[in-house]
């Protein structure tokens, strides 16, 4: 069975200075990487997505890498999403 990733759009909040910023954590079984240097979060899980694939640091590459590689669904917000429905926005 392959890796399950996991993409959670996220608003990040210095607890001390109150300043927020705004991105997303992705995380399998063998690692996780975040980015918070987006400008807003789409409401839409596809589009948060296709914004993933844009400024996906190395750790966040490889675990997009095994899901094309393995044709397996990830899960974006909660909402889990089968190959079929993203594989659009891999090519």
């Amino acid at each position: 069975m392959s890796n399950q990733v996991t993409i959670e759009p996220t608003k990040f909040e210095n607890v001390r200075s109150g300043s927020v910023t705004k991105g997303y954590r992705m995380y399998d079984d063998y690692g996780a990487t975040y980015c918070n240097q987006w400008d807003s979060i789409p409401d839409d899980d596809l589009a948060v997505l296709a914004k993933v694939l844009e400024d996906v640091d190395n750790t966040g590459e490889g675990m997009l890498e095994s899901v094309e590689e393995h044709e397996s669904g990830i899960s974006i917000g909660g909402e889990y999403y089968e190959w079929d429905q993203i594989k659009h926005l891999f090519q």
